[in-house]
């Protein structure tokens, strides 16, 4: 069983280290902040501020990292960036290590890496033309995307390991930033043991996850509206305690398709992006018309089985998931789930004009955010 075990938290970031089941040669870390919550649990932020929102909660996780005392000693010069165009931008790894750490003289890499569909529904990727790839001595190197199936990763990690290898320059240590899944480190795994096998001095690779490590929408995944191979769902999966607290702040927060849906086109095609986003809110309230219910629509995202139980139980559930989190926090949440279940709600979320209603709601808000 994988747990989250409490390593560092303040009103800026909470960040827990991942363990159990995996523990091997990764580092692994999941990190919660106010940005990257709102970011997660309102799609609408877009454009500049959805980009701005992301790099202050990158920088506010590398400003209090557990690693943090043994980068801020590097020399700059040996830090590089990693970019896979587009979405790695919208993290602002760059801007961030100068944020937290004050380095100025890191390089920064770039690598187009677009994935696509062949006719039997497998990805692939369609442009990888574009390459501008610096790698420094001794290379400490961050990268940061958004990652579903890990096409896109894959790719751009071949293309810098295999440069590292064949130009003969070592790469120290990796870390990597994500919203993502599991495929996340399932790749990482491999390129430690590459790594490791070629530099000598190879010393860690670590993944860090904002607010989760998601669940990819596949055949199996029991919902009514979903991309496979492209969805991250809060469900089921490994949230943060923060996070899991989020989603009862609104009904549709646990009812998104999606936890960050398109990340590049969210930043640089806003129009393309919006009108996706409002055609799931659409679909959602077609079905409602044809008698879905808001119940049953919050049970299928968001079951909370354990909310069920005494307090009591529900504690050792949760402490055996979270360890490090306080008794107090776990009676808000659990008091948060009852807020959102009273018996008036509950009585009308059977009705799926309740669905309808709040599907109009999240459309004007949509249009209004345009």
């Amino acid at each position: 069983m994988e747990y989250l075990a409490l390593a560092r938290r303040n009103r800026h970031a909470a960040i827990y280290e991942l363990k159990g089941e995996y523990g091997d040669s990764l580092t692994r870390y999941i990190a919660s902040t106010p940005e990257s919550r709102e970011i997660c649990n309102r799609p609408e932020i877009t454009g500049v501020r959805y980009t701005d929102m992301l790099e202050s909660a990158v920088t506010a996780v590398l400003t209090r990292f557990p690693p943090a005392a043994s980068i801020r000693i590097l020399d700059p010069r040996s830090i590089g960036v990693v970019h896979f165009l587009r979405g790695s931008l919208n993290f602002g790894m760059r801007r961030a290590l100068f944020r937290a750490y004050g380095f100025n003289t890191h390089s920064s890499s770039f690598i187009t890496s677009q994935r696509e569909r062949d006719q039997y529904g497998r990805w692939y990727i369609k442009d990888n033309q574009y390459r501008k790839i610096l790698i420094p001595t001794h290379a400490t190197i961050f990268f940061a995307d958004v990652i579903a199936t890990g096409v896109t990763i894959s790719n751009g990690m071949d293309i810098i390991v295999n440069l590292a290898k064949n130009s003969g320059t070592p790469i120290k240590q990796i870390f990597f930033f994500t919203i993502g899944c599991h495929k996340l480190e399932k790749l990482l795994r491999g390129y430690h043991q590459q790594l490791s096998r070629v530099f000598p001095g190879y010393e860690r690779t670590c993944a860090v996850y904002l607010e989760g490590k998601f669940h990819l929408a596949d055949s199996k995944t029991g919902v009514r509206i979903k991309l496979q191979g492209t969805d991250l769902m809060r469900h089921p999966c490994l949230l943060t305690p923060e996070f899991e607290l989020s989603q009862y702040e609104s009904p549709f927060h646990p009812l998104e398709r999606c936890t960050i849906y398109d990340a590049g086109t969210r930043a640089f095609d806003i129009a393309d992006y919006m009108r996706k986003l409002e055609g799931y809110w659409r679909e959602v309230r077609s079905l409602a018309e044809k008698g879905w219910t808001l119940e049953e629509a919050l049970r299928e995202r968001w079951p909370a089985e354990e909310y069920s139980l005494p307090f009591r139980e529900f504690k050792t559930r949760k402490g055996e998931q979270w360890r490090g989190v306080s008794e107090g926090f776990l009676k808000r949440l659990y008091s948060a789930h009852r807020r959102r279940w009273t018996r008036a709600f509950a009585q009308k979320a059977k009705s799926p004009r309740a669905l309808i209603e709040l599907c109009d709601e999240r459309l004007k808000l949509l249009a209004k955010a345009r």
